[in-house]
């Protein structure tokens, strides 16, 4: 008798790590950015929509997904909120891209003209 219930009490403890825990966590820090959103904000809702949030309320916002064109939106569908690099570190990642023809010198064969 004492076995079964030795058993049950793992069972019971392995259920609540591996599946009650971290669904709670997820809730948790879903939550979590959903109510540090703020007006600028650039996010990507549950449905695939990228956009900024033109205002915020208690339970829904407005996303402004283009120009002058804004969606009423519940604060349940956001997916995540997108994080900006900012302008300084946009212009040193355009210096760094080598494009291909700058990597190698183009000896002025084309592919077709290979015979194999």
């Amino acid at each position: 008798m004492q076995t079964y219930l030795l058993l049950f009490v793992a069972m019971a403890a392995i259920f609540y790590l591996l599946i009650l825990r971290p669904q709670q966590r997820a809730k948790k820090a879903k939550a979590e950015m959903a109510n540090a959103l703020e007006v600028g904000s650039e996010i990507l809702t549950v449905g695939g929509i990228f956009g900024t949030v033109a205002a915020l309320r208690e339970a829904d916002f407005d996303l402004e997904i283009s120009d002058g064109v804004i969606m009423k939106m519940d604060r349940r569908a956001i997916a995540s909120v997108i994080r900006d690099t900012g302008d300084e570190d946009d212009a040193a990642s355009d210096d760094d891209d080598v494009s291909v023809d700058e990597d190698h010198e183009d000896d002025g064969t084309a592919v077709d003209d290979v015979k194999s």
